[in-house]
């Protein structure tokens, strides 16, 4: 996906604090340069952070691998 792809994904979800805080982290990671948007919108309909006071990159990545080990 694209950054703003990503970006925007983040934006719809409700997410956009929390991009801003692990965007250079998901950029230089590659995590998602080879997902499409339909994987991470399905990520996002599975796992919600709406409670989270802060999302850390870590968890972030953690989380989306562990879905795509289980859905992928």
């Amino acid at each position: 996906m694209l950054s703003h792809e990503i970006e925007n994904t983040f934006d719809v979800y409700g997410y956009h604090q929390y991009y801003q805080n692990i965007k250079t982290a998901i950029e230089i990671s590659g995590l998602l340069d080879h997902v499409d948007q339909y994987t991470l919108e399905k990520f996002f309909d599975t796992f919600d952070f709406q409670d989270y006071d802060r999302l850390l990159f870590d968890e972030f990545r953690y989380l989306f691998w562990m879905f795509q080990k289980i859905y992928g």
